[in-house]
């Protein structure tokens, strides 16, 4: 039923500038997430508390991580440790071996707080609706090379992030909002994809 499924809205965010949440060409992503959001409660699916418009959604998603860090934001979404753990042993070896050579442990990536043993992610859920920002492929790099980059593997929060919608929240549709995201940008093939293939294997 409608009210039992389980939606993730995902706003893109590139440049990684928080001035740059939910950007669109020749859309106003925001307010187009909350008439989405209207649609969804009006075919009986449980969306939770509404924004009332655009500027209350951005308001409220900067209020949480974004890009731009973690620190002094609200924290509400924790995927533990343990939980990405069991999510990466999972992945094909080639992909594992690829992000630990790339970006090292773990506990190494900017959404992974200590205190917390597990990854702060960009994400708020509200009934069976979860509204998320994107996050970037990389830290510590040319931001440019982020972007549309072929062979540039995910870090470890990047996948965090798919792992709790998919494993945590039990997500059974993802609609990514506005401005293309960067899932299809990924290593990997553009059709066809195989278990290799990032956006497969992160979806």
């Amino acid at each position: 039923p409608a009210s039992n499924r389980r939606v993730a809205i995902i706003l893109a965010n590139y440049p990684n500038r928080d001035g740059r949440l939910g950007n669109g060409v020749g859309l106003d992503t925001p307010a187009g997430t909350v008439k989405v959001l209207q649609a969804l409660e009006a075919a009986g699916y449980s969306a939770g508390d509404l924004p009332t418009d655009g500027d209350a959604l951005m308001r409220h998603l900067q209020e949480g991580p974004t890009n731009a860090g973690n620190d002094g934001r609200e924290i509400r979404v924790v995927l533990p440790l343990a939980d990405y753990e069991a999510f990466f042993a999972d992945l094909p070896k080639e992909v594992r071996n690829e992000i630990t050579e790339r970006w090292g442990d773990p506990v190494n990536d900017p959404y992974f707080i200590k205190e917390r043993d597990g990854f702060a992610l960009p994400l708020s859920a509200s009934g069976n609706v979860a509204i998320g920002i994107q996050p970037a492929r990389g830290y510590n790099i040319d931001p440019t090379e982020t972007y549309h980059s072929p062979d540039l593997v995910p870090p470890h929060g990047y996948l965090a992030f798919y792992c709790w919608l998919r494993a945590s929240f039990g997500v059974q549709a993802i609609v990514h909002m506005g401005k293309h995201g960067n899932l299809e940008w990924l290593p990997g093939k553009a059709l066809a994809l195989s278990a290799t293939c990032y956006p497969e294997a992160v979806l």
